[in-house]
């Protein structure tokens, strides 16, 4: 299974910082044992400022907005609370 998400924002001072990353999960079974493998890796930032949001990719290029928000389904609930 792997799935995009939003981690948990953080907020310093009148900045919000939303972390979003691509969960992984693998599991498999062999002769009665069960191995599973979880990584969680980073794939960008939303910072969100007075003057408005704007989303990075780990690299530091910004991306589209609407680029994470198509991709993640709980991102424009999160940024609407913000």
């Amino acid at each position: 299974m792997r799935e995009v998400r939003v981690g948990r924002p953080v907020i310093i001072g009148e900045v919000t910082i939303v972390p979003l990353e691509r969960v992984s999960v693998y599991h498999g079974s062999r002769k009665g044992g069960l191995s599973l493998y979880i990584s969680k890796e980073p794939i960008g930032v939303v910072i969100s400022l007075a003057q408005g949001k704007q989303a990075f990719n780990m690299s530091g290029e910004r991306v589209p907005l609407e680029t994470y928000t198509q991709e993640i389904d709980d991102l424009q609930q999160v940024l609407d609370s913000l």
